[in-house]
């Protein structure tokens, strides 16, 4: 078995260095160096020497994979980047509907193409009721799935879709027909109706996404998805091991731990996967839960560290991008982290409780410490790396909800199941809801804790991460006593830990300064004065993350817990769709933003929901005035609109000392003129070009009046051709130096700067 485990492990240590190190030219030329080196060992004849043969062996099958995978689709794929073709290929799932397009997920069957999987880009919605197995045509230009947003993007491309096509001409649907492919995926969707059926409004985005794996409402719902995050339970979020785990626990209580109880639990498994619509996370977990039953079956010692690995390897042979999936190295490092520390862990844990206290009941908070420590030694650098915080209170979130949720899982479906039995299925659902509810409490009470997330964003952050894992790893290295050999080090890193909280709040503090935050195609202004914070405008578009949680985040990670004012210039979204997310991080005090009438946009209205459920004051106005936030002082410029698609908006100037910042928002030149005529704008030091430097904002009277020195574009990735070269040329025409977001990230300027 162990040689098992010496292939799988080498053949995947291969691909994960071809997909992030090695240049992809030198593959073919590494792998054969690989096998010279190992049949020149096997030649030795040495006995010691064979794993080391073998490793190199499949190292450099995993190479050569690598190598021959993306050649025999990225490749091909890229080939036909920029052409226009008809088009005709099979729906795979239920479409995507937006507000002004639809997307799907289609593999092409068209004779003169390869026949990859697509994402499908439809502007007129003809497909928006398409089902999984139709057929359909439609002429589109195609485009490599490998950038999004103009940069690069592998999630499309891990699953499996090589290609993105926007549809240009002629477009039909054709005959519906059976396939076995769209099986799981009709399967999920009357699963996920059932659950809308059986289940209250309040936990029916916490239950799909527990039971299913199906996360569209759970994003979607701003304040349940920024509690999970801060306590450290996204993981119970997304059919994983973790659900695996609890199902095959009840199985297994069903039926033993025998021969049966184990082939039963495979099949239910797998019968289980396919109804929760055969997510990549659920074939994997349900891939390593399957090598573990099948010991007792084969009669067999079962191997943890051997099962793991072949999973691992088959995974990466099948598809060798999956190298870059961010659940599939959380998953394997998971794992990884129980076999390695769990038992140990659970070991020192009950060591010092009486015999007939170590197992059952009186064993479950040792259990849990244990798991959640273990999973966490490799699962944190990974989550800093990818998602840029690290959740410190989860052992105890863990600790309040993991049996809440193994129960919950269990009960949900159990109700589904017998929900026509009126009595058993009202009792299972108030059951089920009543552990929601419990669970929500509890990580609301965990994530509302000033210090429930360490955000890496700072150099100091990942100082400490560093300096914890060397006292992590010197504690495995040193001998001696285990309780100090534990004790010490995290005694000492959760110092470290305080003295960095207290140096950043304190460091930050003694400080003023202003921030442009790099959120993409939109804008958020942070404005900062000792102990006072000012928010102007929290909004994106054509990004991957959320304006809110970029702002919440940069704002946390300086020690920043509360959010004097908040204004927003106007109310579309590239200025205000991630104010939600960010209240649901930041408590907010008051928000000030334009009037909006009679006519509430749906924006408004979440906005005004979320103030409400958090006792935030919410100030419409259309007239000019004056705020102060602390030291802070700001005077707001009523904009009325500029035409019948405009809408009412706000010139913001911010003042701390004797330094201005002024705020245009997407004022027309037009409008700045307008506002001109009322205010002055003199020694106006800071400029935020208006509209992300379009060619209809920052107007020649504007910069002639402000005379200031620094234009900052808040612009990412877009069509319109923001920022304008005649914009551009009309700030350095004035003598503005600029500064741009999409090229240097967040734009911070310290106040001493401001006067040089």
């Amino acid at each position: 078995m162990r040689k098992l485990a010496t292939a799988a492990l080498a053949f995947s240590a291969a691909v994960f260095l071809a997909n992030f190190i090695l240049p992809s030219g030198r593959l073919v030329g590494l792998a054969a160096l690989s096998v010279l080196l190992g049949t020149a060992l096997a030649l030795l004849r040495r006995r010691w020497l064979r794993p080391a043969a073998l490793a190199l062996v499949f190292f450099a099958l995993g190479l050569l994979e690598y190598a021959a995978f993306c050649h025999l689709t990225l490749d091909r794929a890229r080939s036909f980047a920029g052409e226009t073709r008809e088009v005709t290929g099979v729906v795979l799932k239920y479409p995507d509907n937006y507000a002004g397009y639809c997307r799907l997920r289609v593999r092409t069957d068209a004779p003169d193409l390869p026949h990859f999987k697509a994402i499908v880009y439809d502007n007129k919605k003809v497909f928006a009721e398409a089902e999984p197995g139709q057929h359909i045509r439609f002429t589109a230009k195609i485009s490599a799935a490998d950038t999004l947003f103009g940069k690069p993007y592998d999630n499309y491309l891990i699953n499996g879709y090589y290609w993105k096509m926007s549809i240009k001409g002629d477009e039909a649907l054709e005959r519906l027909s059976f396939t076995p492919q769209s099986i799981p995926v009709r399967l999920h969707r009357l699963l996920c109706a059932r659950v809308d059926e059986v289940f209250p409004a309040e936990s029916r985005a916490f239950l799909k996404a527990l039971m299913l794996g199906d996360k569209q409402e759970f994003y979607e719902d701003d304040a349940l998805y920024v509690t999970l995050s801060r306590a450290g339970l996204m993981h119970v979020a997304a059919v994983s091991g973790l659900h695996i785990a609890f199902l095959v626990g009840l199985l297994l209580l069903l039926f033993g731990n025998g021969r049966r109880g184990a082939l039963s639990s495979i099949v239910l498994i797998w019968c289980f996967v396919l109804v929760s619509g055969s997510s990549k996370s659920a074939l994997r977990a349900a891939f390593m839960q399957t090598l573990l039953l099948l010991a007792p079956i084969l009669r067999r010692e079962n191997d943890p560290v051997t099962s793991l690995s072949a999973v691992l390897a088959l995974i990466l042979a099948a598809c060798p991008l999956a190298a870059g999936s961010v659940s599939l190295q959380l998953s394997f490092a998971a794992m990884a982290g129980i076999l390695c520390f769990a038992e140990r862990i659970r070991s020192w844990l009950l060591k010092p409780l009486p015999k007939k206290l170590r197992h059952g009941a009186a064993a479950y908070v040792p259990d849990v410490i244990a798991s959640s420590l273990s999973v966490m030694v490799f699962t944190v650098p990974l989550t800093a790396l990818h998602f840029s915080y690290v959740p410190l209170l989860a052992v105890f979130a863990n600790l309040l909800c993991l049996w809440a949720v193994s129960f919950c899982f269990c009960l949900a479906w159990a109700a589904c199941l017998v929900s026509f039995v009126p009595l058993l299925g009202t009792m299972l659902v108030w059951g089920c809801t009543f552990l929601v509810r419990y669970i929500l409490f509890c990580a609301h009470l965990i994530a509302a804790h000033p210090y429930a997330v360490l955000y890496t964003q700072t150099k100091g952050a990942l100082v400490w991460l560093a300096v914890s894992y060397a006292l992590l790893l010197l504690a495995l290295l040193v001998k001696g006593r285990l309780a100090l050999r534990v004790l010490l080090p995290g005694c000492a890193a959760l110092a470290l830990l305080a003295a960095l909280i207290t140096h950043t709040e304190s460091g930050y503090r003694e400080r003023d300064w202003f921030s442009v935050l790099d959120v993409g195609q939109g804008q958020c202004i942070a404005v900062l004065a000792g102990e006072d914070t000012v928010v102007i405008d929290c909004g994106n578009t054509a990004n991957l993350d959320d304006a809110g949680s970029i702002a919440g985040e940069y704002l946390l990670s300086r020690g920043r817990r509360r959010i004097g004012l908040l204004i927003l210039t106007h109310l579309h979204e590239d200025h205000a769709d991630g104010v939600v997310r960010l209240m649901e991080t930041v408590p907010v005090e008051r928000v000030i933003l334009p009037a909006q009438g009679e006519d509430h946009t749906e924006l408004f209205d979440k906005i005004l929901a979320c103030c409400t459920r958090h006792g935030t004051e919410l100030l419409e106005t259309g007239q000019d005035a004056e705020e102060t936030c602390g030291r802070i002082a700001l005077r707001l410029y009523d904009v009325p609109p500029a035409g019948k698609n405009d809408v009412h908006s706000l010139m913001v100037r911010a003042t701390i000392g004797d330094t201005d910042l002024l705020v245009t928002g997407d004022a027309t030149q037009k409008q700045e003129r307008a506002v001109l005529d009322r205010a002055d704008f003199t020694g106006t030091e800071l400029l935020i070009a208006g509209h992300h430097g379009s060619k209809n904002a920052a107007s020649e009277e504007l910069l002639e009046e402000a005379g200031g020195s620094l234009a900052i574009v808040s612009v990412g990735y877009n069509n319109y051709g923001h920022p304008a070269p005649e914009t551009l040329s009309r700030l350095a025409a004035y003598g503005y130096s600029v500064r741009r977001t999409d090229g240097e990230g967040t734009v911070e300027i310290p106040l001493e700067r401001c006067h040089g």
